[in-house]
């Protein structure tokens, strides 16, 4: 005999069985009436029969039968006493001989889900017989116990749905993980408190040396987000997106950066320039000024210079490689808004300071309503919009701290203006030196100081300083004054109110503004005049850095300036982001007068 064990839903009071019964041969016993003795029987402590029974069933054509196990003529045991949580039970099946009359076993197996369907009933059992409404939920698995499984077979036995609907896991009759029929996971808790309690977290994750592995399909680049951070009145605060080394290298920040490097390696090499002008005259040949002592010495002290501010950017660009995969946008610290750019405004990165006119921003400062600055981290961030169409807008800080690209040294307590250049940057004025036509140009006050050394600094800055209205009046104010005091001296006539007041009300020009000293051509004639001595110069310092053991290879961009440094400073020279940079670097130079 064959046996087949249907899949044990459980039944109450008995057991579906299924089997083909086969005579000695091997044959199906087809169209028989065939009498069974089955026994179900523990080996704990000896064989012990718990329960046995007779059942006489019908074949049919090929030689299959079913019938339910605790339904025959009782032999012997109780079904019901059967001990299913405590002791492994074995079914023995025997069929009676048609001549002999005798029973011979042959079926001796061991049950692998029935005991636990009756187990379900018993002791640990989720639903109480005495609870009507609870009790109306049947279908108790017979494979996964409250007590802990054992002898399961998966994939064949699992917890979940085949009929593409929602699995839902509740406690406290309250939806708190579903599986979406697509295999989302949504985790729901009605877990409040503040966020030093441990228990106000809905997931926590622990146990183990390492924390979360999240890996999604494809590519890491921009498209694909790791985490987003939302609350009730966003989808998305923020991110942890992918980014990939192409997309690292084509990123605005990033080529800003790189080229900010450079231009450190650029103004100390002109600050050698203009050292040599000024030590030792247009009229010494600079190799044979190198052969001065003081000059070699002087020369050296630079190269020192020079070698600590590339391995800083040699570093910086190690270090951002080998973290590339993804980049981080998140956290909170001023109120802001969207705004769209204006036609043709490239991406703004954060900290750039812009002005805004008709609602729309742009780096030009000039003739413009109001100035602002790009956000970073936005506490609250207003007027979003629409869907898909955030490529077209920055997020830009209204009111608060926020972090403000500033170029040249910095005062804590100093007034932040646009640098007048339309390059996104700003400088810093000392409040005793503001003019009147710089208040309506404030952008906010500095928090913390800054040397000049770096082409740039992020300041942090309170911004929302609402000075326009109050300039315009000090600004008529003080046209009243001017103007008075030059009818006193003879220089104008004393102009009318009328007149006064058409004048105040043309837009005020800033009066502190950093401007180049120098024009590009100029620079371009110092650097090809000292071509050689560059080039032996950086060529040493790329010697001294292979030599300590930096990979020049992972910034090209500053392996390329060291090897052929003139035509990189003329191409960043001529850079127009970084107009005021050159401004500040161009103070440092001789006056024409000097030279």
């Amino acid at each position: 005999m064959a046996a087949f064990p249907l899949q044990a839903q459980f039944v109450p009071n008995g057991i579906n069985y299924q089997a083909v019964a086969l005579d000695a041969s091997g044959q199906p016993m087809a169209n028989k009436k065939i009498t069974l003795k089955i026994s179900l029987v523990s080996e704990v402590r000896g064989r012990t029969v718990h329960f046995s029974e007779t059942q006489e069933v019908s074949t049919d054509d090929l030689g299959q039968f079913n019938l339910v196990i605790g339904e025959g003529k009782k032999a012997s045991g109780s079904f019901a006493k059967i001990p299913w949580a405590k002791e492994q039970i074995w079914m023995d099946v025997e069929l009676q001989g048609a001549q002999s009359g005798t029973f011979d076993l042959i079926a001796h197996s061991r049950l692998l889900s029935v005991p636990y369907a009756k187990h379900a009933a018993t002791a640990t059992r989720l639903v109480q017989s005495n609870d009507a409404a609870l009790a109306e939920e049947k279908n108790q698995s017979i494979y996964w116990l409250t007590g802990g499984n054992s002898l399961t077979a998966p994939p064949t036995q699992f917890l979940g749905t085949r009929d593409a609907r929602d699995f839902v896991i509740k406690t406290n009759n309250t939806t708190r993980l579903t599986f979406t029929k697509e295999g989302q996971a949504q985790l729901e808790s009605g877990v409040d408190g503040d966020q030093e309690d441990y228990g106000s977290y809905p997931l926590t994750v622990q146990g183990s040396k390492q924390g979360i592995h999240i890996k999604v399909n494809e590519s890491r680049d921009g498209d694909n987000n790791f985490m987003t951070f939302g609350d009730d009145q966003q989808f998305s605060w923020g991110r942890i997106e992918g980014q990939t080394v192409p997309e690292l290298e084509a990123d605005w920040e990033y080529q800003m950066q790189v080229a900010s490097f450079t231009l450190g390696g650029v103004s100390l090499g002109l600050r050698i320039a203009a050292w040599i002008l000024k030590a030792v005259g247009e009229g010494v040949s600079l190799f044979a000024a190198g052969s001065i002592a003081g000059t070699l010495a002087t020369v050296a002290a630079f190269a020192i210079e020079l070698a600590g501010l590339l391995t800083e950017a040699i570093t910086w660009g190690i270090k951002i490689r080998e973290e590339i995969g993804v980049t981080y946008a998140t956290g909170a610290g001023d109120y802001a808004e969207w705004l769209e750019r204006a036609q043709g405004v490239r991406d703004l990165g954060y900290g750039e300071i812009v002005g805004i006119i008709g609602g729309k921003i742009s780096l030009n400062t000039e003739k413009t309503e109001v100035v602002k600055v790009v956000s970073r981290r936005p506490i609250l961030l207003g007027n979003a919009p629409q869907p898909g169409q955030e490529a077209a807008f920055e997020q830009v800080a209204f009111i608060g701290q926020v972090p403000v690209r500033v170029a040249g040294a910095v005062e804590a307590g100093d007034y932040i203006l646009p640098s007048g250049n339309n390059d996104g940057f700003g400088i810093a004025v000392d409040p005793k030196d503001m003019k009147s036509g710089d208040y309506a140009r404030i952008v906010g006050v500095a928090w913390e100081s800054a040397n000049g050394d770096m082409p740039f600094n992020y300041i942090n800055t309170a911004v929302g300083i609402n000075s326009n209205d109050l300039t315009q009046k000090v600004d008529a104010l003080n046209r009243r004054v001017e103007n008075i005091l030059a009818f006193l001296e003879g220089k104008a006539p004393l102009l009318e109110d009328s007149e006064l007041m058409a004048s105040s009300v043309e837009e005020a020009k800033p009066s502190t503004k950093f401007q180049k000293q120098y024009t590009d051509e100029e620079i371009d004639q110092l650097l090809d005049r000292y071509e050689p001595f560059f080039k032996g110069i950086y060529a040493q310092v790329e010697k001294d850095l292979i030599k300590k053991g930096y990979d020049l290879d992972a910034n090209p961009r500053i392996k390329a300036f060291l090897n052929d440094p003139v035509p990189t400073m003329k191409e960043i020279r001529h850079n127009p982001n970084f107009l005021t940079q050159w401004a500040l670097i161009d103070q440092k130079l001789p006056s024409r007068g000097g030279k």
